[in-house]
């Protein structure tokens, strides 16, 4: 097959950026987005249960 008989479309398929394989610049951001998530919900999990903790002994005592 040569490239007269591929069309434009098909082309931009096979070598376009899109649909193509993950390099692992790609990876390595995914996992670092995975990590900042994890580590920003595990604090909000952290301080809800700081909280809550400090209201239940707050109405205890009071």
């Amino acid at each position: 097959m040569n490239d007269e008989t591929i069309g434009p479309a098909e082309n931009e398929a096979v070598g376009g950026g899109t649909g193509g394989r993950r390099t692992e610049p790609d990876t390595i951001r995914r996992l670092s987005r995975v990590a900042v998530f994890g580590l920003v919900r595990g604090m909000a999990a952290a301080t809800g249960s700081a909280l809550i903790a400090g209201v239940t002994w707050w109405m205890r005592d009071h």
